[in-house]
């Protein structure tokens, strides 16, 4: 029963993760040689501070997939389980 539970905390804090633009700008602005970059940051740098809109777009875009197959296998797991239990 707690595989669900973690799992469902697992895809959560993935999508946190990759979303996580306040805390990491804040305190770091992508860091000592930006080696502490998220997607969002890394989004933010490219497309607002260097001005490629388009660039910056896209790379914004490119977390959605991940984090739509990532919640699609966590789920489909979720789901499983939960046809074993009940």
């Amino acid at each position: 029963m707690m595989r669900n539970i973690i799992a469902i905390t697992v895809l959560f804090s993935l999508i946190v993760t990759f979303a996580n633009f306040d805390i990491v700008q804040i305190m770091t602005a992508g860091g000592p040689r930006n080696m502490t970059h998220v997607f969002a940051t890394y989004a933010f740098l490219l497309g607002i501070r260097s001005g490629d809109i388009p660039l910056g777009a896209s790379v914004s875009l490119f977390m959605f997939p991940i984090l739509g197959i990532s919640a699609i296998f966590i789920l489909r797991g979720v789901r499983k389980r939960g046809r074993e239990i009940g």
